[in-house]
């Protein structure tokens, strides 16, 4: 590794510090998405040098209502190419906030952007529809049955959205969605299954008419915790006329 002049180091530090302001045509800093909804996941999106950006020195911490990114640079002489990177800033509930970019060791943010997060609009009903107190989002299994799941993304506004994998009699794997639910209580959700076919995903070129949906079933998720049995649901699906129950647990990745 070749020792560097006091003067080379300065210029490296001083090209390191100034990374993200110096990549030529960088679109503008933003937190996506654009408007965002309350505990909605959201991400600081910024153009900066491949080289001096160093993502595994990176530390988040919250101010108040300022979120604070810092990194630590590389050592560049010769700037690296731009690339796009998306920094998550985490949930928040609503309010007025703005995201902070530093290099470490400077007081004055490279990069720093207001953003207001809207709360959930609601029609006044009487009584008031049911919803969820946490977010459910995530894989599900069952853990003695390996190689069919559930894959669950709870949206900012309730909604649930879920793929089902399963294999059929033959043994021929199948997939399923989930949608078109609503909340019966805070932790008991109804929707329907839909079964989706289309070409191959070997063809050539994909037809005009796409794929093909229909409505298979019902299913119903109750995410109902009791002592001892946390991160367990119990879930209920029906397809083609054919009931199954189990129940399913939340895989956590570490």
């Amino acid at each position: 590794m070749p020792i560097l002049s006091n003067a080379s180091l300065k210029l490296a530090v001083a090209a390191a510090s100034f990374g993200i302001a110096a990549v030529a045509g960088a679109a503008q800093p933003e937190v996506v998405p654009a408007l965002p909804t309350q505990f909605e996941t959201l991400h600081l999106r910024v153009t900066v040098d491949a080289c001096n950006f160093d993502e595994n020195s990176l530390t988040l911490e919250l101010r108040e209502r300022t979120i604070v990114a810092t990194f630590k640079p590389r050592l560049c002489i010769v700037p690296g190419p731009p690339k796009v990177v998306d920094i998550e800033l985490g949930a928040y509930p609503a309010g007025d906030y703005q995201a902070e970019l530093y290099v470490k060791g400077e007081r004055t943010p490279s990069v720093r952007v207001p953003f207001t997060v809207s709360g959930v609009v609601t029609t006044p009903t009487d009584p008031l529809p049911a919803r969820p107190v946490a977010d459910h989002s995530g894989l599900w299994g069952a853990t003695e049955e390996p190689g069919w799941g559930l894959t669950l993304e709870q949206g900012p506004t309730f909604q649930i959205f879920g793929a089902l994998y399963v294999f059929d009699a033959a043994r021929q794997p199948q997939w399923y969605t989930l949608q078109a639910g609503r909340w019966e209580t805070s932790t008991r959700w109804t929707g329907q299954v839909v079964k989706s076919e289309g070409p191959p995903w070997t063809s050539p070129n994909y037809p005009s008419d796409g794929a093909q949906y229909r409505s298979v079933g019902v299913a119903t998720l109750d995410f109902q915790m009791i002592p001892g049995s946390e991160d367990l649901a119990a879930f209920s699906y029906t397809i083609d006329g054919q009931t199954v129950e189990k129940t399913i647990s939340r895989y956590r990745l570490r």
